[in-house]
């Protein structure tokens, strides 16, 4: 009698998450930021009413302009309130869709997520997207938080209790 021979499949080991590297988050970032400006100056050129909004970088170089013009085209361009509700809602909406990521993460294969896993919430989103504000107010140090942290998160991760993997 000869012995039976018993294959047994080569054990399954699951990859851990790889977590988005300052690098890749810095290119989504660009991308998202080219995204989101060039469809602000859509809207912006849309719902024009004044023309202070309409001058040109020629204007601008030419020196058509004085400071207080050029004051009033970035205040009007940058403290707008239509370019903060459209830069929150890119970033609150995105992150906490089924996607998980804004379209400059999903380009490079990045996602948010909690500390688990799992998708993030819209609370959490914006948690995530208003504690920003503290990591730049630090003088950028809370993004630089990401080259010491094990998890490679930055200190609006940390608050929010958020990840940003790899698939």
């Amino acid at each position: 009698m000869q012995a039976a021979f018993t294959v047994h499949a080569p054990p399954t080991i699951k990859r851990s998450a790889l977590y988005g590297s300052l690098t890749a988050r810095l290119v989504s970032f660009l991308v998202d930021t080219t995204l989101i400006v060039f469809s602000y100056t859509f809207v912006l050129y849309g719902i024009s009413g004044s023309q202070e909004q309409l001058y040109t970088w020629d204007d601008l170089l030419k020196g058509g302009i004085d400071m207080v013009e050029l004051w009033l085209v970035c205040k009007s361009i940058f403290i707008n309130p239509i370019f903060a509700v459209l830069h929150w809602a890119y970033y609150t909406f995105l992150e906490s869709s089924l996607k998980q990521a804004t379209i400059g993460k999903f380009t490079l294969g990045l996602k948010v997520t909690d500390l688990r896993g799992r998708r993030i919430g819209f609370l959490q989103a914006n948690l995530r997207y208003f504690a920003k504000f503290l990591s730049v107010l630090l003088l950028g140090l809370g993004f630089l938080l990401i080259l010491s942290s094990r998890r490679h998160q930055m200190l609006h991760d940390y608050i929010a209790r958020a990840l940003v993997v790899a698939d």
